[in-house]
């Protein structure tokens, strides 16, 4: 039998070893472009984005800015989808110069893991709308430029919050955004966004329901005391919250003896950490017990892997030492979605004597309004629910005319509602026939419309007074920096006027009791700055903080 004879061409890339590499690269790089070629063609991915948002995460959600107002997942409430056509709609009707406010939030919220909810959510979106609509249509806030409202997505506890700001960065120019506003809750992952905003881009970014302490300090300073130089915020910090839950504590009779803080104490989330530690000192009183309680939330849980039965583990061995603490008020320093877990261990718990327990909490306790734990839980009797809201829209009172603040907040209402002011019957003037919005009022039970729309009403009057815009970045923070004193803005949720770390001044915090039914009522006004801010500043400077 003849010798096999070989192909010369292998011969050769045997005899020349790098040759051999090199081919072998060649084909590797061409199978494994064209397998991913292949695969995205034969099994495209089940969700596209649009412009300025790219998917990710687990399950799959789009990040980054809604420029063209699309869905953020492929399974989006059915409501959802109406706001985002709404704010495409209003978009769309602007003719002309405009300049642009982003409100960045999570807006895929995967259930059971995070700490929100799609109905939570829905208010934020409402609020930022009328205050556009009424930058746009009314003579409130100026009247030019007009303003467009994008929608920008973090993905599910806030972890896509990088790819946001890069896709922000990248629209600024072209859509003219001017500020971002929103944030969402007070976590890690919502600070280093707002540093990298400030950083990269320069402009203002203003927290509607940041409360932690320490969310204006940039986190890449060792120091921690190096502020966020664009960061502002329309909510008191948690501090004041907690002020202000000492404040309604010491009116309660009888007096209150003995108090138990339950502390969550996981790593990571700036709203439990200041609210804990702000609890912990500020309710010691002479003649009172304080007992601190820990517990630890989950900080990172996988889609349906059970944030509710992780803590029903925890909360039902902590049930013996809240008997023995036997308090007088348990002030709940936890996120408001663990509140409904913590309640129903107490009430289908052993009985230990307490008839009834009065439970006091910060302001995320809002995201409890619809837990039907929380619910059953006060509907039992055994349990009463209250929190230290950021804004109530009861908080004002009915009588009229009332107050500034008062009018302040009837304007507000009458624009979101599209209804005539409660006050005068008069119908809110417009510059234009233009079709009113019909929000429903039960949306503003939690606050969190007032204060995204005043987030949102302080980046338009500091765009609108920026006549350079973008080509000059930092003046609009230097604008917001005006607003004080004086030449305080009439926000819904109080007077907004920022004192020079950005935080407000002089703005009261409601306390709000829950019904069985779901309902909230403000049972006090409280003001953690001192004297109440009702009014502009009278001749004097008297009647305003930081004049």
């Amino acid at each position: 039998m003849p010798p096999a004879v070989g192909n010369p061409r292998f011969g050769r890339l045997r005899r020349h070893p790098v040759l051999t590499a090199l081919a072998a690269l060649v084909i590797l790089t061409g199978l494994v472009f064209g397998g991913r070629w292949s695969y995205d063609h034969l099994f495209p991915p089940s969700l596209t984005c649009g412009t300025g948002m790219t998917a990710t995460g687990s399950p799959l959600a789009c990040a980054g800015v809604n420029v063209d107002s699309g869905p953020f997942t492929d399974h989006e409430p059915t409501r959802m989808r109406e706001l985002e056509k709404m704010v495409k709609s209003a978009n769309d009707e602007v003719k002309g110069s405009y300049t642009s406010i982003v409100l960045m939030l999570d807006l895929s919220p995967v259930s059971d893991v995070d700490t929100l909810t799609y109905e939570s959510l829905y208010p934020n979106i409402e609020g930022a709308l009328a205050a556009v609509w009424r930058a746009n249509h009314t003579a409130a806030y100026g009247s030019t430029p007009a303003v467009k409202l994008y929608l920008a997505n973090m993905g599910s506890q806030y972890g896509s919050w990088e790819q946001t700001v890069a896709q922000l960065k990248a629209q600024a120019n072209s859509e003219h955004i001017s500020a971002v506003v929103g944030l969402g809750q007070s976590t890690d992952q919502t600070r280093r966004a707002a540093a990298a905003i400030s950083t990269q881009l320069h402009i203002p970014i203003i927290g509607s329901t940041v409360t932690g302490d320490s969310m204006n300090l940039d986190p890449a300073d060792p120091t921690g005391k190096k502020q966020i130089v664009d960061m502002f915020r329309v909510s008191p910090t948690n501090s004041d919250s907690v002020t202000a839950a000492t404040q309604y504590v010491s009116t309660l009779r009888p007096a209150v003896t003995s108090l138990a803080v339950v502390a969550d104490s996981v790593t990571g989330d700036d709203y439990t950490q200041t609210l804990a530690e702000a609890a912990k000192t500020r309710f010691k009183a002479p003649g009172r017990t304080v007992t601190v309680l820990p517990y630890t939330s989950p900080s990172d849980l996988p889609a349906g892997s059970g944030r509710q039965a992780y803590l029903v583990q925890q909360f039902n061995l902590m049930h013996a030492n809240l008997c023995q603490a036997a308090p007088s008020v348990v002030y709940f320093a936890g996120r408001g979605r663990d509140l409904g877990a913590f309640v129903e261990n107490w009430v289908q718990g052993a009985p230990c004597g307490i008839a009834q327990l009065h439970i006091l909490a910060g302001d995320d306790a809002s995201e409890s309004i619809r837990d039907k734990g929380v619910l059953g839980g006060i509907a039992s009797g055994r349990v009463t629910v209250a929190y230290t809201s950021l804004a109530s829209p009861d908080e004002w009172g009915k009588e009229c005319p009332g107050s500034d603040a008062k009018h302040n907040y009837d304007q507000f209402w009458s624009a979101f509602t599209g209804r005539p002011d409660p006050c005068t019957g008069q119908p809110l003037t417009t510059d234009q026939d233009v079709a009113p919005l019909t929000f429903d009022p039960v949306d503003l039970a939690s606050g969190q419309a007032m204060l995204t729309h005043d987030a949102t009403v302080a980046a338009i009057s500091a765009g609108r007074r920026d006549a350079v815009g973008l080509k000059n970045p930092g003046l609009e923070t230097g604008i917001l920096h005006q607003f004080y004193c004086a030449q305080m803005l009439p926000g819904a949720s109080g007077w907004l006027s920022f004192g020079a770390d950005g935080t407000p001044a002089g703005k009261p915090t409601p306390v709000v009791q829950l019904g069985s039914d779901g309902t909230a009522k403000t049972v006090a006004l409280t003001w953690p700055d001192g004297a109440p801010n009702l009014s502009l500043p009278q001749r004097g400077g008297k009647g305003a903080p930081g004049c």
